[in-house]
């Protein structure tokens, strides 16, 4: 999720996966999947950094994580990925 700011100057949580798109139209339009739209104060550069900035994040923090993805054995320690 990424944190946004309204015409009004009030925050906003939007999650990015239900983004269909962006546009300055001058106002920076955000376009949701479901149809709704909203007007923000960040330009559309400032928009596509702080996804980049989330997505490397959230890449980041999974490749940190692998292990927590290994298989185990019945007794619950580790096990053999074969």
């Amino acid at each position: 999720m990424i944190l946004l700011t309204k015409l009004d100057k009030q925050k906003v949580l939007v999650l990015i996966d239900n983004i269909k798109y962006i546009e300055s139209t001058p106002d920076t339009l955000v376009r949701f999947i479901n149809g709704d739209m909203l007007i923000v104060c960040e330009t559309m550069d400032e928009i596509a950094t702080l996804v980049f900035n989330f997505k490397r994040k959230c890449l980041s923090q999974d490749l940190n994580s692998a292990s927590a993805f290994a298989p185990v054995n019945e007794s619950g320690g580790p096990s053999s990925w074969t």
